[in-house]
């Protein structure tokens, strides 16, 4: 309708909308970002309730969390199952895990972990800190699904007012009268990209929030076992 009525821009516009409407406020990786983030600090809690209940060394628990893992982190500690079955050194198979996991607190983790299995630190100190680091890591969850609630509730405000907007145009268009006649010429048309860009400018850089902002991370050092 609105491209019959040579007012391409917005048809276009209206047509995009349309598409990405289900995401034009969600970014799917901060979803996924946290649920790796649960993943791990079920895997830290795991791994001291098993350090803490029995007597076993820290390469042998590792493997028995790891063949139970929490959804969000089943392929990585399954890849790192399948390589130490294969012969690979503790500290390789655990820094390929820091890889595959990707976060800060992973890698604090595994960069204890490695200091116990090289023989640097003692086994007995390895349970306060995963403690440590699985507590960090459920409060960094905690304060991210409140952030998630805060933004839901602005998610929402916004697309009603995309709603909105998009419903007082049409009205416009259609029954204003000449109002807005001068746009239905090419260069009303591009007059119109200005505001209708600024406004989509605008879209966009509320979508951009949706984002984390990962911290650096640890980077494990496959020779000597230690963070750089």
């Amino acid at each position: 309708m609105l491209l019959a009525s040579r007012w391409l821009v917005l048809g276009v516009i209206a047509g995009l909308l349309v598409v990405f409407w289900g995401r034009l406020l969600r970014d799917d990786r901060a979803d996924e970002e946290r649920r790796r983030l649960e993943g791990i600090a079920k895997w830290l809690e795991d791994l001291r309730d098993t350090l803490r209940g029995s007597s076993i060394g820290a390469e042998d628990a590792l493997e028995q969390v790891a063949l139970r893992p929490p959804d969000a982190v089943a392929a990585s500690m399954h890849r790192f199952v399948q390589r130490r079955r294969q012969g690979f050194r503790t500290e390789d198979a655990l820094a390929d895990l820091a890889d595959d996991l990707a976060h800060p607190t992973a890698d604090a983790a595994i960069a204890a972990i490695c200091l116990v299995v090289g023989g640097t630190a003692g086994a007995g100190r390895l349970h306060g800190t995963v403690q440590a680091l699985a507590a960090a890591a459920r409060d960094e969850v905690t304060a991210r699904e409140r952030i998630d609630r805060t933004r839901a509730v602005y998610h929402g405000s916004m697309k009603r007012l995309v709603v909105i907007g998009a419903v007082l145009v049409a009205y416009l268009r259609f029954a204003a009268g000449d109002l807005l006649q001068p746009y239905d010429t090419p260069v009303g048309q591009l007059v119109l990209l200005l505001p209708i860009g600024m406004w989509v400018g605008c879209v966009l850089w509320l979508r951009s929030l949706c984002r984390y902002e990962m911290p650096r991370r640890f980077r494990i050092d496959r020779t000597a076992g230690v963070t750089q």
